[in-house]
């Protein structure tokens, strides 16, 4: 089973990430993979991501999410209303599947791989 740490950090601002909600977004050279909440979708749906990366999450819609695990890692963000972020570091190889708990079908994967 997979954990991840580092708990939640909540800010205000923008971020950016790009691609559609069907699109996968890779982030090997960085150590922050963004993800948007957008339209009631994870935007993008399914991101890869490194051990030791953190993957970022900006309310860009105008209602309020949440980001929990549902299998993989052990994490949940408090309500995040729009322009607020959760952030979270990954810290073991597997897949995540995450939900915002506000709109159930609105749910995401992060495929963690080793350093």
């Amino acid at each position: 089973m997979l954990a991840a740490g580092c708990g939640e950090k909540k800010s205000q601002g923008s971020g950016t990430a790009g691609g559609k909600a069907t699109d996968a977004q890779t982030a090997s050279d960085g150590k922050t993979v963004a993800v948007k909440m957008k339209d009631l979708l994870f935007v993008p749906k399914l991101v890869t991501a490194r051990v030791g990366q953190t993957v970022r999450w900006t309310n860009e819609d105008s209602v309020a999410h949440t980001v929990k695990a549902e299998h993989g890692a052990s994490f949940a963000s408090k309500v995040l209303k729009p322009g607020d972020t959760y952030k979270q570091k990954l810290t073991k190889a597997g897949r995540i599947a995450y939900v915002c708990t506000i709109h159930p079908n609105q749910n995401g994967t992060i495929e963690v791989l080793a350093k």
